[in-house]
């Protein structure tokens, strides 16, 4: 993260400055990538100070570390801490990470847990961080999460799939893209939603998805689609604990406003994970 203007930096703790970056948006694969593992077993006494002075007054529960947010170089004051109520954290218990720019900024901030971690530097000048197998992407403006694809097998589509596509949009999608972007790129995502053998079917191309969402096709057991979906650049996710009121897990997607936890039954947004605020460090939230 480069030095920021006073001006830059009151934009990005408004809010008013949001954007996405979703070249790199697809979650890790935690057992191919290393990462980096986070613990606060040995807390750094200078850290310790530092966040004690912002954080002390509201949370009881006080733990830093120093980290590398971005590539080593002569100002290494990036943190992650943890933070809660209670002796041994029991409530409102946090894992925060701080940047300072001037002033020291909270960037990040979810609840506490164990699986914590980071990925080497992405092409926007940050780590990712990874929080349960989730990784959170620095945007070059905020952390935006990744949809979770743990338990989900990705494939491109086979002749009866894409025969299946083409009754759904209602056209021969080779020979309506074929003159001017080419054919779509038609991807499976094998996902056990209910009973299992449910899978999406992502129909990613320009012509189809344009500048905003592409087309997304949830398909039962026994092949019948039953629910059309939108996310961007076709990212698609499942939830590992959020099901809706018909007992399917919720489908994640990507949208302008993070990522939207979709009901399989009835289309409707469960949840909604929100890019992460820049704010001054220490703020009550």
């Amino acid at each position: 993260m480069k030095i920021l203007s006073h001006s830059l930096l009151a934009i990005l703790i408004s809010g008013a400055f949001f954007s996405f970056a979703f070249a790199d948006d697809k979650p890790i694969d935690t057992t191919g990538l290393a990462v980096e593992k986070l613990s606060f077993d040995k807390s750094d006494t200078a850290a310790l100070n530092i966040a004690r002075r912002m954080y002390g007054r509201t949370f009881t529960y006080v733990k830093a570390i120093r980290v590398w947010l971005e590539e080593p170089n002569d100002d290494p004051e990036q943190l992650f801490l943890k933070v809660g109520t209670g002796r041994n954290c029991e409530r409102d218990c946090y894992n925060i990470a701080l940047f300072f720019n001037e002033q020291w900024l909270e960037i990040y901030r979810r609840p506490a847990t164990d699986n914590l971690g980071l990925t080497t530097v992405g092409p926007m000048g940050m780590k990712s961080i990874v929080e349960d197998g989730r990784r959170w992407n620095w945007t070059g403006s905020n952390y935006a999460a990744s949809v979770n694809m743990d338990g989900v097998t990705e494939r491109r589509a086979n002749e009866e799939e894409l025969q299946l596509v083409n009754r759904q949009l209602g056209e021969d999608i080779d020979a309506v893209t074929a003159t001017s972007f080419g054919p779509p790129d038609v991807y499976v995502h094998e996902m056990t939603l209910k009973t299992g053998g449910e899978k999406v079917i992502v129909v990613n191309s320009p012509y189809y998805c344009g500048q905003a969402a592409c087309p997304a096709f949830v398909v039962n057991k026994d092949g019948r689609s039953f629910r059309k979906i939108y996310s961007i650049d076709g990212a698609i996710g499942v939830s590992k604990t959020l099901r809706d009121e018909h007992g399917y897990r919720g489908i994640e997607t990507l949208s302008r406003n993070g990522v939207a936890v979709i009901s399989p039954a009835t289309g409707a947004i469960l949840e909604t994970i929100e890019p992460q605020p820049v704010s001054i460090a220490g703020t009550v939230k």
